[in-house]
């Protein structure tokens, strides 16, 4: 093993040693939640390799390694929002999936060009991976009612989309418009879909920075519609905080929800759901973050958002 291999191995805690080590390597205090509950939290909920993502969230580590101002409350409570949220935006990427395949299999089906085979074929020689996965038959194992094997010799679009995954999926559905030389305007946008439902499936902390990433590339069609709509702030602030991954596709995904969602009722339960979210659990200890700048505009921002596409949806 290298020095360097060495060096990033960390030492195995106790829960009781983990408690010494926030305190006294972290600066961590427990005013908000006390030793005792603390113990309790990490025994039973969660553990602290997971919790500790969400320091930099609150705080900033100084040159000794401490966090200024960093309670085991804040990340506890960070740590429940981001449970909430997860769920709450994992469902509407199921629904996404869902209208998304509704829509390719009626373009389909009111395409005279489109046999619903050929496209399929052409797919599957271009993607010889996908092809592999199908023929192993994986997805038999699963809960579908459907006895996939049967059309392995010939998939059609509308069987083709429920025996692949999401991520081969979104790459058919680009593929398939530009098969029959159309667009689609929900293609160049996958990108964020897939990072919100990858980081809710694989239950991955959202909430653990703020921070705009400069390299990153957002969505310059929505900063537009926001800036355009006078929604989420100053031009500065907007530009700021669509540079924040998970913001960025928030804003993203609203949008595509709105346009896509055919059903009103759907739409109208999910858009309540996020709001009552964000108007009650989120905030229910607002105060624990009232001297964290970052925290408090990536949620006016996500809430102004919000208002904005559910003020659409109605329309």
């Amino acid at each position: 093993m290298s020095k360097k291999e060495e060096s990033q191995k960390s030492p195995k805690l106790t829960v009781a040693q983990v408690i010494e080590y926030c305190k006294n390597d972290l600066g961590i205090t427990f005013k908000l939640m006390d030793e005792e509950k603390a113990k309790n939290f990490l025994q039973k909920h969660n553990y602290f390799f997971r919790l500790k993502q969400y320091c930099s969230t609150c705080s900033e580590r100084t040159k000794s390694g401490k966090y200024l101002g960093l309670d085991f409350g804040h990340l506890v409570e960070l740590s429940t929002i981001d449970m909430f949220l997860r769920k709450i935006l994992l469902k509407m990427t199921i629904d996404l999936e869902h209208y998304l395949k509704v829509k390719l299999v009626n373009d389909c089906q009111n395409n005279p060009a489109d046999d619903g085979y050929e496209v399929v074929q052409e797919f599957l020689a271009k993607e010889k991976r996908v092809k592999d996965e199908l023929q192993k038959g994986s997805w038999l194992a699963g809960y579908s009612g459907n006895d996939f094997e049967r059309y392995l010799a010939a998939p059609a679009v509308w069987n083709f989309v429920e025996m692949i995954t999401f991520y081969d999926f979104t790459s058919f559905f680009a593929f398939y418009y530009k098969f029959f030389r159309s667009e689609s305007e929900y293609t160049k946008r996958f990108d964020s879909i897939r990072r919100i439902r990858n980081a809710c499936a694989h239950n991955v902390c959202m909430l653990c920075s703020f921070k705009p990433v400069q390299n990153f590339k957002n969505d310059a069609e929505a900063s537009f519609e926001l800036l355009e709509a006078k929604v989420g702030g100053n031009p500065g602030t907007v530009s700021s905080l669509m540079k924040v991954p998970l913001l960025n596709d928030f804003v993203v995904m609203l949008s595509i929800y709105t346009k896509l969602v055919t059903s009103p009722q759907v739409k109208e339960l999910t858009l309540k759901e996020v709001k009552e979210f964000f108007d009650g659990r989120m905030v229910y200890r607002k105060d624990y973050f009232e001297q964290m700048p970052d925290i408090k505009n990536a949620y006016r921002f996500a809430r102004s958002v919000l208002d904005y596409y559910s003020g659409k949806a109605k329309a």
